[in-house]
């Protein structure tokens, strides 16, 4: 009973860090919530995410009515584009008509947009800024971002070195990478110390 009880207050934790950098009370409250969801079905990470994003179960899960009665299970989804940017904009500390300029936010999944020009030319470097700004926004939207999604962006903007790009993620000292070493595609949270890197960096991106 106690080993359960410390892994659930290790997850909570690991949620409160990730999404502590949210001034807004309810976006915070709103994606720790999506946050701590998915690690308790994952079971704090170790299962393999799927890149996109939540899997054929977990949708299910999400929508299927609760046996005990005709109440469903709450949509925490944003509702439209508007809550997506406002909520990349206090994250971010930037204003909502600046989003724009790094991020596409149409659909749920937030995707980068920011000219390839504007990223480092150095590819390791390249790939922590977009390792920043990306696991910022999922995070700001509450979702769980995986080594993939980082892999991906950083593939379609040229910038991917894949025999140094795990070393590259397990260098910063903003984010942890969970998982087992050798696993194709991990879980990355973001610390408190990347939030604030990851603002700086969106900020000194708008500004050039």
């Amino acid at each position: 009973m106690t080993t359960v009880a410390s892994e659930l207050a290790e997850l909570v934790a690991t949620a409160r860090e990730a999404t502590e950098s949210l001034a807004d009370s309810d976006l915070r409250r709103a994606a720790f919530e999506r946050v701590l969801e998915h690690l308790l079905t994952n079971g704090g990470g170790d299962s393999k995410l799927d890149p996109a994003g939540t899997n054929e179960a977990q949708a299910q899960a999400q929508t299927a009515p609760i046996a005990s009665g005709d109440a469903e299970v709450a949509d925490r989804a944003f509702a439209d584009e508007q809550q997506r940017q406002d909520a990349l904009a206090t994250y971010f500390k930037i204003k909502p008509e600046q989003v724009a300029h790094i991020f596409e936010v149409s659909n749920d999944e937030p995707d980068l947009v920011i000219h390839s020009n504007k990223l480092s030319d150095a590819k390791s470097r390249a790939v922590k800024e977009i390792c920043l700004l990306l696991t910022g926004a999922r995070t700001a939207l509450g979702h769980e971002t995986a080594t993939a999604h980082i892999r991906s962006a950083s593939d379609h903007y040229g910038r991917l070195d894949s025999s140094n790009f795990m070393t590259t993620l397990s260098q910063m000292s903003e984010i942890s990478v969970l998982g087992r070493p050798g696993s194709k595609n991990r879980v990355i949270r973001m610390k408190a110390l990347g939030a604030e890197a990851s603002q700086t960096l969106a900020q000194r991106l708008i500004g050039e």
